[in-house]
């Protein structure tokens, strides 16, 4: 199965935003959807996501907002 399809169905399975970036991967642990979502929404994503998927381990990523690493900066 190619990896567009792939994630387009486990958007439409789990209600998730196509905003989201989504990136199939490996690693020593087996095979991994790796889903990078604002900082804001990491909580209520990763609640509603499994562990596994079709046999893909979900992992959640989140991006710090501009506004907080900018007052980290000055």
């Amino acid at each position: 199965m190619n990896k567009k399809k792939l994630i387009r169905e486990f958007q439409e399975e789990f209600v998730l935003s196509k905003k989201y970036e989504y990136d199939l991967d490996k690693d020593v642990c087996g095979r991994t959807i790796e889903i990078l979502v604002p900082q804001h929404h990491a909580k209520r994503v990763k609640q509603k996501l499994p562990r596994r998927w079709r046999g893909y381990r979900t992992i959640v990523k989140f991006r710090e907002e501009r506004k907080a690493a900018q007052k980290t900066l000055t």
